[in-house]
């Protein structure tokens, strides 16, 4: 008898890039808003995963590994569990998996891996990959790290985020660098779900371009993380002066800080935000969480202390 495989849709997209804010927004429209979610952050603690706003009850974090070096047996294990559990009802059904991988993921071999586990071939099929890169650090992003190349070089569809921030010229330039037709523009997280499932339909056609520096997929990643454990802040003045003395002391190693910071006397909870090439930190009160209070640093390896 045949069996209707379960489609599975992939987000990926070189740190700081926007993808979990665009992803936000996927989750909360059809068909995505009836997914199972799996994010996957190299960090030991789950931020992205607590800040989707994902209310769906199929939802896993794979968090403190990278699913395309380290963790492809995990991602395995949690497609075979959602399988389970969606058979026997003991979470709602889905109709899609919604895989969100880090910042440093090359989603070749997790694609890859989708289709030499038995189990999950036959039950799983990939539907298509979305690649997230943020316009303003497009260009040398794209000439300095592998990862993101290996993202570009695995996308079905790419979104081209924070456009607003940059002119009409540099968008031309960083268009002319991808490797795909199938690009969308985004300012805002303003590129919505049906917009993004109607790239894939179209025609696809890949173009040769030449990147500044020869292409090689990473192997490992040229980054480490370390986990800032802030207690409570007194206020955000406070706390944005302390994430500002971090960014000043890491410099160009850092490649991306992100956190959820217990403010005192509050009921809600800092967001922090901030990637390579940003002017700024970000940081925006949302609801309380119970993830743990502090900041994920993610930074090449030698970084001064």
């Amino acid at each position: 008898m045949h069996r209707e495989r379960i489609p599975v849709y992939v987000v990926t997209g070189f740190l700081g890039s926007g993808k979990s804010t665009l992803l936000a927004r996927w989750l909360k429209e059809a068909p995505f808003s009836n997914a199972a979610l799996i994010v996957n952050e190299i960090g030991e603690v789950g931020i992205d995963h607590a800040t989707l706003g994902f209310s769906g009850d199929a939802s896993m974090l794979l968090a403190d590994a990278c699913v395309c070096c380290s963790g492809l047996p995990a991602l395995n294990e949690a497609l075979e569990q959602l399988f389970w559990a969606r058979l026997h009802r003991s979470v709602a059904r889905f109709e899609m998996v919604v895989i969100e991988t880090t910042g440093l993921a090359d989603p070749g071999p997790l694609v890859a891996s989708l289709s030499l586990n038995a189990f999950v071939k036959e039950r799983y099929r990939i539907a298509g990959t979305f690649t997230t890169i943020a316009a303003p650090s497009a260009l040398d992003t794209l000439a300095s790290f592998p990862e993101a190349r290996a993202q570009l070089d695995s996308a079905d569809a790419v979104i081209v985020t924070k456009t607003d921030l940059v002119d009409a010229q540099t968008l031309v330039a960083v268009d002319t660098q991808l490797s795909i037709e199938r690009v969308g523009h985004s300012a805002h997280a303003s590129f919505g779900l049906q917009d993004a499932l109607a790239l894939l339909a179209r025609p696809a056609q890949r173009i040769e371009r030449a990147f500044t520096r020869p292409f090689s997929r990473p192997r490992s990643h040229d980054a480490t993380t370390h986990f800032v454990a802030i207690d409570e802040a007194t206020d955000i003045d406070a706390l944005n002066a302390h994430v500002q003395s971090l960014i000043d002391r890491y410099g160009e190693s850092l490649l991306r800080l992100k956190g959820l910071v217990r403010l005192k006397g509050r009921e809600s909870i800092a967001v922090v935000q901030f990637a390579r090439g940003d002017p700024r930190a970000r940081i925006t009160e949302g609801p309380a969480s119970a993830v743990r209070s502090g900041l994920t640093l993610i930074v090449r390896p030698n970084a001064s202390r």
